[in-house]
């Protein structure tokens, strides 16, 4: 079976954690700039690499679509869906009566 991308990054950094223990962390540090950026305050994320990023409220959709990204990648490493179905409107045309 084909290793997940957090195994592969999880191996080349000689890292023990497991894929959940990766993308939770990954969800907590978004989370914490998510309730930074609510109380209009910047945040700062570090890559691990001696590079840092500085967030502000307007990397706000950016934020929320980072953790729900983690939140997807949990819930699939658990083997549960999160995601709703989709509904599509069909439109029908006819004679009316």
């Amino acid at each position: 079976m084909a290793k997940t991308a957090l195994e592969l990054l999880a191996e080349r950094n000689g890292d023990d954690r497991s894929s959940l223990e990766l993308a939770l962390d990954n969800f907590e540090v978004w989370n914490k700039a998510s309730q930074a950026l609510a109380q209009n305050k910047d945040y700062e994320i570090s890559n691990g690499q001696n590079s840092k990023r500085k967030l502000s409220r307007a990397d706000a959709d950016e934020v929320k679509m980072m953790l729900d990204y983690w939140e997807n990648e949990i819930a699939k490493i658990q083997g549960v869906s999160i995601t709703a179905p989709k509904l599509r409107t069909i439109f029908t045309a006819g004679i009316p009566s």
